[in-house]
């Protein structure tokens, strides 16, 4: 009797992930969010209205919707520490992907110019707009800026906006590294202290680290944050993945 094959299955490249990540550039930031929770921080979005400088600033948690063999660049820009996490366990609290826009992007571009928006600071769409490209810009060791030209689009962002909020906009005519130390400034001087996102071992999925080498420090500050729970210390274990061997091997 002649044995026939089971069909083959058809294996197709994941565009998105049920895992939301995000990215930070130290090991004491990354345990911080383990320990006391992801607190949203003021963000600064330009609008691309042609011949106009408009923006706003407001606080919120960004995350990329992105498979794990493509954080590569990710990590180069934002830091070798993140976490992945659920992407369900977000959506429950309200994370939301943004809407990407540009200068000729014209249905939202007319509603912002000709008020059909009569309180733009209340509108619920509007901490949700990103340009889709341009220039971008991060402070380094010594307070310098390393600027990028750098395509948002493929970050496939998704953003917690907390409801104690306050959005402020503005037509003030600043360049973009002008509003991006505007709100570094607010950050350490004023800081978000509300909503934050308390993590649970099951909500994340994964915790990527720089390399081996702070392996150990990170394991002991695990121990110290599940001293009393051998399970959940052994789950976070599991989780830790290293960017060296990201970025090596994907």
């Amino acid at each position: 009797m002649e044995r026939t094959k089971p069909p083959k299955k058809k294996l197709s490249e994941n565009l998105s992930s049920d895992t939301l990540f995000t990215f930070t550039s130290k090991l004491e930031f990354l345990v911080n969010m383990l320990e006391k929770g992801i607190y949203p921080r003021y963000i600064y979005e330009r609008i691309p209205i042609p011949n106009k400088t408009w923006y706003y600033t407001v606080a919120a948690k960004c995350f990329c919707d992105i498979p794990l063999g493509k954080i590569k660049t990710h990590l180069n820009w934002f830091g070798n520490y993140g976490l992945g996490l659920n992407k369900k366990f977000l959506q429950d609290l309200g994370v939301s992907p943004v809407i990407y826009i540009h200068h000729n992007s014209k249905w939202i571009i007319d509603a912002l110019l000709k008020g059909r928006i009569e309180n733009l600071k209340t509108h619920p769409t509007l901490p949700f707009l990103k340009r889709h490209l341009g220039p971008d810009f991060k402070q380094e060791e010594g307070g310098n800026y390393k600027q990028s030209f750098r395509t948002f689009y493929d970050e496939r962002e998704w953003r917690y906006i907390p409801e104690d909020n306050e959005l402020e906009t503005s037509d003030k005519n600043t360049t973009i590294l002008d509003g991006i130390k505007l709100v570094y400034k607010k950050n350490l001087k004023t800081p978000f202290v509300n909503s934050k996102i308390i993590l649970k071992p099951n909500d994340i999925e994964y915790v990527i680290i720089d390399s081996l080498d702070v392996f150990i420090g990170l394991k002991t500050k695990l121990r110290e944050i599940y001293q009393d729970d051998d399970d959940n210390y052994e789950l976070m274990l599991s989780k830790i993945l290293i960017a060296d061997r990201i970025i090596r091997d994907f």
